[in-house]
């Protein structure tokens, strides 16, 4: 394995430090949790819950069960998630689909954004094209 990806056996998490630059797809068979300011140049799939640090840019194209986007982290490809997709503040994303839900923080971008179940913005958010049949709720910053 990678020098900075740890693993946690009894969680079946991979935990990948902060600040760590990866060049080629990574594919990891459990859930993962990733340190700030982590650069992907390629694809990120993960066959558990994702949780992308605060800062980190995936370039490539991301999959997972259900996923966690931290503050200001950026996924320049799609993000494709089974179960949940929640984007914290400032985060941005390229094109999202969730078979779930997807609940969006204030100062969010999203070019495209598909939820087979509640897209809920809360805030200003930025949401350039949503797929027809999403149903949307907004409401106002907590």
């Amino acid at each position: 394995m990678i020098r900075f990806i740890k693993y946690h056996p009894r969680s079946n998490t991979y935990i990948i430090e902060k600040r760590a630059f990866l060049e080629e797809d990574l594919t990891l068979n459990g859930n993962v949790i990733v340190g700030q300011e982590v650069k992907f140049w390629k694809n990120l799939t993960v066959t558990g819950r994702l949780e992308l640090g605060k800062g980190s840019i995936v370039k490539g194209n991301v999959k997972a069960k259900s996923a966690l986007i931290c503050s200001e982290a950026k996924v320049l490809g799609n993000i494709e998630t089974d179960s949940e997709l929640v984007l914290l503040d400032r985060a941005k994303i390229n094109v999202a689909a969730c078979q779930g839900d997807i609940h969006v923080r204030p100062g969010c971008t999203l070019d495209s954004v598909k939820a087979d179940g509640t897209l809920e913005l809360i805030g200003k958010v930025i949401v350039r094209k949503v797929e027809p049949l999403t149903k949307v709720i907004i409401r106002a910053e907590e």
